[in-house]
This record gives structure tokens, C-alpha cells and sequence, in this order.
């Protein structure tokens, strides 16, 4: 049952950092006065909802290969891989805030929308590290026969290092946030001091 409500939750939580990722495009066109078209955006996003959430059932469904039979989520790949989507998606929102910010400084002048650029180059960087991690690790714990606590071990390292540039990315938001309230203050009360 643990297993099931923690996919249930992390899943929730992958479709709320969509809904504000589809928010964020969506305000920072609004305020650009550039409208563009948000379908190809939301199929994509619809297409990774629907890929991490089939990747959940069938691990859920024990439908895919497991190195060791678990009943917590920590040495699942699966589990990792969802935390690394969630990783990305959160650094396609501090892109976006990031764009939203320079738009509100720039009263909407901003030459150059990069934030899609940012998204798509860091989620790459965040397959790319879900892959150079596993890749080797699943070779050693194959070759050398791991026990479970000791692939638990390798999960939970890949784990903090995720929660690690999660952190990062969450501290950056909210600088953004901060320069955006300082900005926004500022143009409300102009005797306020900041």
C-alpha cells in the first residue's frame, strides 16, 4: 500500500509542476504580447505524463525487470527516473520565472524567449545524469551480485544528489521570486524602501 499511495503522490506532483510549467509558458506569452500556440507544448507534456505514468503501473505491476524485490521505492529505477522528470520540470519552471521576470523588467521587450531552450537543455542534462548513473551501476551490481541493502545504498546516493540540485533549483526560484516582489514593490509604492 505504501508503494501504491507514494507513486499515487509523486504522480500528483509531476501533474501539478506540469499544470504550473503550462502556466508559467502561458503567462509569460501573455505579458511578451506574443501569442503562441500552446498545443504542441501541452501534447508534449500530456506524452511524458502518460510515459512516467505507465512506467509507474508497470513497476507497480512488478511488469519490469527488478535487480532485487522491494517493498519500499528507494532502489527502484523507476522511482529514480520519476525524481528526475520532477528535477527537470522544476528547472523548466525557474526557466520560465526567470523569463517572466526579465519580461516584467523589460516591460515586455524581451528580444529573445530562451526559456524553452533552458527547459529542453536542462531536462536533457537530467536524463543524461539518470543515465550516466545507472548505466555503470547496474553493470557493477550485475558483475559483483549486489545485495539489496547495497544497491538500496547506490539509489539512495543518486537520490540525495537529485534532492541536492532539487534544493539548488528551489533556492533559485525563489530568488527570482524575491527580485520579482522587490521589482513589483517598487513600482506600487515608489517611497517604499526595499
Amino acid at each position: 500500500m505504501y508503494r501504491l499511495f507514494s507513486y499515487a503522490m509523486v504522480l500528483f506532483w509531476i501533474l501539478v509542476q506540469q499544470t504550473c510549467l503550462l502556466c508559467a509558458r502561458w503567462a509569460c506569452d501573455d505579458l511578451s504580447g506574443r501569442k503562441k500556440p500552446l498545443a504542441l507544448f501541452l501534447a508534449a507534456q500530456a506524452l511524458l505524463f502518460l510515459i512516467v505514468s505507465t512506467a509507474a503501473v508497470s513497476d507497480l505491476a512488478g511488469w519490469l525487470p527488478r535487480l532485487h524485490e522491494h517493498t519500499n521505492n528507494s532502489p527502484s529505477m523507476v522511482w529514480q527516473f520519476l525524481c528526475t522528470v520532477m528535477l527537470a520540470l522544476d528547472g523548466g519552471l525557474i526557466a520560465y520565472a526567470w523569463r517572466f521576470y526579465r519580461l516584467h523588467v523589460l516591460k515586455g521587450n524581451l528580444p529573445v524567449d530562451n526559456a524553452l531552450k533552458l527547459f529542453l537543455a536542462w531536462g536533457t542534462v537530467c536524463l543524461l545524469l539518470y543515465g550516466a548513473y545507472f548505466a555503470p551501476a547496474l553493470s557493477v551490481a550485475t558483475r559483483h551480485s549486489l545485495t539489496l541493502r547495497e544497491w538500496e545504498y547506490i539509489c539512495l546516493f543518486y537520490f540525495r544528489i537529485v534532492n541536492t540540485c532539487y534544493l539548488i533549483l528551489e533556492g533559485a526560484m525563489g530568488l527570482v521570486a524575491f527580485l520579482l516582489w522587490r521589482n513589483l514593490r517598487k513600482e506600487g509604492a515608489p517611497d517604499a524602501h526595499c
